[in-house]
């Protein structure tokens, strides 16, 4: 399965576990490949180096460097505009150009929307729990994941 894991996601299963935990550990153990691109690791890397995450994250590029080689980084040719929060635009390109399976977001809007190009929109605990169903796959002819 291939997954983007906006920001929020990833900071918050690098620093607090939980199921963006969960997300992390299943890209960490190879069970599933994260997208990303240029721009969703230079926010990585911004928002890491944020103040109030220093006593979080003592080295925040050790961190982006090694998102960067556990994924699977593309570099999206389209810029999208369908969402009014810019950066979470940069999550859904990344998911088209990566051909990704699903996108794993907290946040609101994203969620709202449901799907990007027929890529599902979930939150960390609907990925894990698709997880923990065995749907590691895309969905099938059926409908169904494998």
């Amino acid at each position: 399965m291939r997954i983007v894991a906006d920001t929020n996601t990833l900071v918050s299963g690098f620093g607090w576990g939980g199921p963006p935990g969960q997300v992390v550990d299943s890209v960490l153990s190879g069970q599933v490949t994260l997208v990303i691109s240029p721009a969703l690791l230079g926010e990585l890397a911004r928002v890491l180096a944020y103040p109030k995450l220093t006593a979080v994250f003592d080295d925040p590029a050790a961190l982006v460097a090694a998102v960067a080689e556990a994924a699977d980084t593309v570099d999206p040719a389209e810029r999208v505009t369908v969402l009014g929060d810019e950066p979470d635009n940069r999550v859904l390109e990344a998911a088209a150009a990566g051909r990704a399976d699903l996108i794993v977001t907290g946040d609101k809007a994203m969620q709202d929307l449901g799907s990007f190009r027929g890529i599902p929109i979930v939150s960390a605990a609907q990925f894990v729990a698709r997880l923990q169903q065995g749907h590691t796959g895309p969905p099938g002819p059926s409908g169904h994941q494998s």
